[in-house]
């Protein structure tokens, strides 16, 4: 029996189960059928990688290695509904929650569409949690907790997703540097809080910080739990960037306290 025969056997056999080889992302479509390739992506100036045009939703698949995962984490990059912040948001956040036990699902969704890009958006969010809810074991993604931590505009995307599914079809939201959630002061009525319970992550010199406190207080008013945190400096879009302040590098640690408390 040749090297080369082992091999074929094994890849086989692992596409047989409906993994991947290591080192490729697993995607597919909201219908979940397969996706060969993903989107173009683009290096900014800061060597990281965005898309920057998105014509149909995707999602990557990071199923946790030690099976079954402790749930399911729905992550939602940011970009200004313009792009996708697809490592720094998507990628490098699916592979810490893998090392904490998380199954993590990234939703591409649909970006630099016009006007129409938010309400796409948001279809986008609710067809790829039905897909989680519904078929999640056939991609092993675990059931026990589904979950949904977006960033910037996709934390906008994450706090409009939990309230229009409503209480209780969400067991946790996180929400780090959200964008979009305030109008003169007060939460939006479109993003308002129905359930918890809720990460809260931003720093108070990010332009966008008044979208997170006001989101606090929406949620102390409906007496739904929140774990707010909110540092001094730091600004906007640090996610995982390798030089992110040192004053922000602890919101990690923060969220695996979050996800270690929940029932």
């Amino acid at each position: 029996m040749t090297s080369k025969w082992c091999a074929a056997v094994f890849l086989v056999f692992v596409l047989a189960v409906g993994g991947a080889p290591a080192g490729e992302i697993r995607r597919i479509s909201l219908d979940g059928s397969p996706r060969s390739a993903g989107p173009e992506e683009e290096i900014g100036k800061d060597g990281l990688a965005r898309i920057k045009k998105l014509s149909e939703p995707i999602l990557e698949l990071y199923p946790a290695p030690a099976q079954p995962g402790r749930g399911t984490v729905v992550v939602m990059p940011g970009g200004g509904y313009g792009a996708l912040a697809v490592e720094h948001e998507g990628r490098e956040v699916a592979k810490w929650l893998n090392e904490a036990g998380w199954d993590a699902v990234i939703l591409l969704y649909r970006v630099g569409a016009g006007p129409e890009t938010r309400e796409w958006a948001l279809a986008d969010a609710k067809a790829g949690l039905q897909l989680v809810r519904s078929r999640g074991a056939e991609f092993q993604l675990s059931p026990k907790k589904i979950g949904v931590i977006g960033f910037s505009a996709g934390g906008h995307l994450s706090a409009r997703l939990a309230h229009e599914s409503g209480a209780g079809a969400l067991h946790f939201v996180g929400l780090v540097y959200p964008a979009y959630l305030e109008e003169n002061g007060k939460c939006r009525d479109d993003v308002s809080p129905v359930s918890g319970p809720v990460f809260l992550y931003v720093a108070e010199d990010d332009k966008h910080a008044p979208a997170s406190f006001a989101y606090a207080a929406a949620c102390v008013a409906n007496g739904i739990r929140c774990d707010f945190h909110h540092p001094a400096l730091g600004g906007h879009g640090f996610g995982f960037k390798p030089g992110r302040p040192e004053s922000v590098r602890d919101w990690p640690e923060k969220f695996r306290q979050f996800l270690a408390e929940l029932k």
